[in-house]
């Protein structure tokens, strides 16, 4: 018996050994993200280390179950040095690995702002950048890796230090396998409880929401649980909160947008310029204490229609397609573009515009097939992709991602002015991307900031300066209506772009040199899954579609912004934020006057409360209804 108490306590050594090194990977996370962290209070952070022990506990016990086995279940296996020395590499293999992603979000959680989830995996195998940047990856972020190794050291130098002390020759009484039952049974149980939880559903990612508020969610979480709880969250779930009659008075995806009166009869041509990572904190127009960089979006911005409360629906660049051209928010673990109902059919700005005789296209510098922009280009009613493989000229290649921004822009602006008009067309940018590299030429002349990034960010204005400056000279400029846009956000200086309000501040506008209604600023709310209705209001088309957004022009309705984040839905109306858990309504903010959302009202405002829960309620009955059941085109 006295042999089976010290497997026990060997098992348990180290079982802690793991919940330390996962504690240490919690610390890192913290330390390399502060600037996210650094509104929550002191408390705050000490009980979301505490509460991650009971998210650690579960990836430790569901990795290391066949591990606990062998030390529990009454038997002499483990008496052998075969067993032993087999338990001894699985333990250190398995563990090292399963930590990795812990340290991968150390710096992707800056791009992200969650605990990364099963669709990293889905991401990594959608297109050949991953594997052609890894290079580039041990090179930036070498120090992680190194911290990786030490972590692995620590474990495999720790294994040893408590060995199993066997006694020989020790009498195994009936009551001694008794008492072993006993315990495998109790063990068993703890386990059990551990992994399923003690609540109806399952311990999931929003399950972190109970102890802590929604900005320490990531800091509880860890990440190899986030990816294993989402792994068959591809599937969306039928929601019925309401009757369909009774959930269209809230809010219907069926929109029929409203007809301008202001309409030229030219039917303008349409070119949307989507940047990558410009978070609307990097622009001097919008953040005087971030001027320098964008000198030219600054000077153009003053003579375009600004939407001052403007914000995506995802945090990343594979999310951000589906919102601007169809309409489509990424509400789900999964990105649109990657789940099994990304071949649903759906009726795009592009398949709308073509209606009207328009000719469409899709212009981006990366490979082809990068996060399937190409074939959900297709989806939307793109005639024509162009990417990397159809550039001319292989000199312009970054040596990372694709071409850059400078020439790429230029050459969009040549294909233009082959154009037959109307036309639609999209261009993506890439170079503000990591690594942030610019050309050689223009290293020691454009503006450094705190980040790599400011120096990439002013390249890619300086290439908007060119591709401005050409297109002005040519005929079709003054028939055309630009919308500039960011995909997401990135890495905030100030803390009000890391609260959930600011990492989706992204700036949208609407540029055309020969209308004077497109100047000044709107204040009304728009987000990404509006810019397809206010374009098809813009340019004055009868229309009805399924969106789940509205013209930010429509002057009869209510204008909104929606996001899903570590399984949390967020509904920005008015000057309120409800955070909604799926099931109930967890917190409720005042953002105008509660700027760092430290104040939850939900207790004081409670008509303001049923009110938007209802709004978001019905907008994730009919998004889930109607992507399950493929109805995202109007009969």
């Amino acid at each position: 018996m006295r042999n089976y108490f010290n497997q026990i306590k060997v098992l348990l050594f180290r079982i802690s050994v793991l919940l330390i090194v996962y504690q240490i990977c919690r610390l890192l996370f913290l330390v390399f993200n502060f600037s996210t962290f650094k509104v929550s209070n002191t408390s705050d952070i000490i009980i979301s280390f505490i509460w991650g022990i009971r998210f650690d506990l579960w990836v430790i016990l569901w990795f290391n179950l066949l591990y606990v086995l062998f030390f529990v279940f009454p038997n002499n296996l483990i008496k052998k040095k075969g067993i032993q020395r087999f338990l001894h590499i699985y333990f250190i293999v398995v563990n090292s690995i399963v930590i990795i992603p812990n340290f991968i979000d150390i710096e992707y959680f800056k791009f992200t702002n969650k605990r990364s989830t099963s669709d990293l995996l889905s991401l990594i195998s959608t297109g050949d950048d991953t594997l052609n940047l890894f290079p580039q990856f041990l090179k930036d972020f070498w120090y992680i890796i190194i911290i990786w190794l030490a972590l692995v050291f620590l474990i495999f130098k720790i294994y040893g230090l408590f060995k199993i002390k066997r006694i020989e020759n020790e009498i195994i009484k009936t009551k001694h396998i008794i008492y072993q039952l006993i315990i495998f049974v109790f063990i068993g149980f703890f386990i059990f409880i551990v992994l399923r939880g003690t609540n109806l559903r399952p311990v999931n990612i929003m399950s972190a929401a109970r102890f802590v508020t929604s900005n320490e969610v990531p800091l509880v979480l860890n990440t190899p649980f986030s990816i294993i709880r989402t792994l068959s969250k591809d599937n969306l779930t039928v929601h019925n909160y309401f009757k369909e009659k009774e959930a269209e008075k809230y809010f219907s995806p069926v929109y029929k947008i409203p007809v301008s009166n202001n309409v030229s009869n030219n039917k303008k041509n349409v070119v949307i310029i989507i940047l990558e990572s410009f978070s609307k904190e990097y622009i001097g127009y919008f953040n005087k204490n971030c001027s320098g960089f964008t000198p030219f979006l600054d000077s153009l911005f003053a003579k375009c229609l600004v939407f001052e409360n403007s914000y995506a629906n995802g945090k990343k660049s594979i999310e951000s397609l589906p919102a601007i051209l169809a309409g489509i928010p990424s509400l789900s673990e999964t990105p649109y573009v990657l789940s099994k109902y990304s071949t649903n059919r759906i009726e795009g700005l592009p398949s709308i515009l073509k209606k009207h005789g328009y000719n469409t296209s899709f212009y981006h510098g990366g490979s082809n097939g990068t996060m399937g922009f190409d074939n959900f280009s297709f989806m939307a009613g793109c005639d024509k992709y162009y990417g990397k493989n159809e550039y001319p000229n292989t000199a312009d290649y970054d040596g990372n991602w694709g071409i850059w921004d400078e020439p790429y822009l230029k050459y969009f602006a040549e294909q233009l002015d082959n154009k037959k008009e109307p036309f639609f067309s999209v261009v993506y940018s890439l170079s503000s991307h990591h690594p942030y590299k610019v050309p050689e030429k223009y290293k020691a002349k454009l503006p450094k900031g705190k980040y790599e990034i400011f120096q990439s960010i002013a390249y890619t204005d300086l290439a908007l300066r060119e591709f401005f400056e050409k297109a002005k000279n040519e005929e079709w400029f003054n028939n055309t209506v630009f919308l500039i846009t960011a995909d997401h956000t990135f890495w905030a200086l100030d803390d009000f772009y890391n609260n959930r309000i600011g990492m989706y501040s992204v700036p949208i506008v609407m540029y055309g040199v020969s209308d004077t209604a497109l100047k000044g600023v709107n204040y009304n709310i728009m987000q990404h899954s509006d810019i397809s209705p206010t374009i098809i209001q813009y340019l004055g088309f009868k229309q009805s579609l399924i969106c789940f957004g509205r013209s930010a022009l429509d002057t009869n309705n209510s204008h909104f912004s929606i996001n899903y984040i570590s399984g949390n839905y967020q509904l920005v109306k008015n000057n309120y934020i409800l955070l909604f858990d799926g099931d109930k309504s967890v917190a409720l903010f005042d953002f105008k006057k509660d700027i760092m959302l430290k104040n939850n009202i939900i207790d004081n405002l409670k008509q303001t409360k049923v009110e938007m829960e209802k709004i978001i309620k019905s907008i994730i009955q009919s998004y889930n209804n109607r992507i399950i059941n493929n109805k995202l085109i109007v009969k």
